[in-house]
């Protein structure tokens, strides 16, 4: 007898541009990015007294069900940013830490992929780019 297993795609699949600093100053990003953020957090007086991060963070998240997946989720967060290159470029020389990244839960052997163009459009930022998969041992 022979039992063949495949995993497929990564799923409940989420990408984000994600901008953190400190002393981050919404204000500037609105300004900056000119699209809402989906997240903002600020850290507050009680965060600071707990002693936890006192990080700022504002995020932008493409996380619907797209039939092109993962690459199609990649295509609308740059239709989105892609029109605030030098807005981002000045952010970075401001001291604010920007990356890009993929999140969704995976299965052994799961993968995504992404067209020559994406990754092309992902490079042309010069924006690290952070997968961080999440595993169950279902």
């Amino acid at each position: 007898m022979q039992w063949d297993h495949t995993e497929g795609d990564w799923v409940e699949t989420g990408v984000q541009l994600v901008i953190r600093k400190s002393d981050l100053d919404p204000a500037l990003l609105s300004e900056t990015m000119q699209v809402p953020p989906t997240s903002l957090s600020l850290p507050d007086a009680d965060t600071r007294k707990a002693g936890l991060p006192q990080e700022g963070v504002w995020s932008l998240t493409v996380h619907k069900r797209l039939p092109g997946g993962v690459n199609e989720q990649f295509q609308k967060l740059l239709e989105q940013i892609e029109p605030h290159t030098s807005g981002i470029d000045h952010l970075t020389s401001q001291g604010y830490e920007i990356s890009i990244s993929v999140t969704g839960f995976v299965g052994n052997g799961s993968t995504f992929s992404l067209t020559p163009d994406v990754v092309s459009r992902l490079a042309d930022l010069n924006v690290p780019l952070v997968v961080s998969p999440s595993t169950s041992d279902r």
